[in-house]
């Protein structure tokens, strides 16, 4: 990757990973709503799903804006789509013209979102200016520095 890729990169990966948060933490903003719509659905303990799947879109969420373990944020993002795209989403299920025109579209975003994430996959990692980079690159310093240290080859003299 050039310059212009890697600062395209972080900044696609900034905006994913805001994206993300504040998607997350809108779950929790709005718990009582989103429980509610959740228990709609008729899905059992609704308030555990609404709570899980918030911290699913803020691990995804932050993993992804500081590059850590990115593999870990595409799982938390797929466990969070997956489902409720499927389940909470189901367009095809309503009757109502707008309603469903309004679920297509969140369907779809969802849809979109999901492979946006699953591409993440294929980037190379570390990924650059990430913290696994970060990380990476301090592991290399101190295995370099530990390989240069000198031996202590002083002959004890035993008598």
């Amino acid at each position: 990757m050039n310059d212009i890729e890697k600062t395209l990169f972080l900044v696609g990966r900034v905006l994913l990973g805001f994206f993300l948060i504040i998607m997350g933490m809108n779950h929790f903003g709005n718990l009582e709503s989103m429980t509610t719509m959740v228990a709609e659905v008729g899905l059992p303990a609704p308030m555990v799903a609404v709570v899980v799947t918030g911290v699913l879109l803020v691990l995804a969420g932050v993993s992804f804006l500081v590059g850590f373990h990115p593999p870990m944020g595409v799982l938390a993002a797929a466990l969070f789509f997956v489902p409720v795209t499927l389940v909470i989403h189901d367009f095809w299920a309503i009757q109502d013209p707008v309603a469903r025109q309004q679920e297509l579209s969140t369907f779809l975003r969802n849809v979109g979102m999901l492979g946006a994430v699953l591409v993440l996959l294929a980037i190379p990692r570390p990924w650059p200016m990430s913290l696994d980079r970060m990380i990476q690159k301090q592991r290399l310093k101190k295995a370099a520095a530990e390989m240069e240290e000198p031996t202590d080859t002083t002959e004890v003299d035993v008598e």
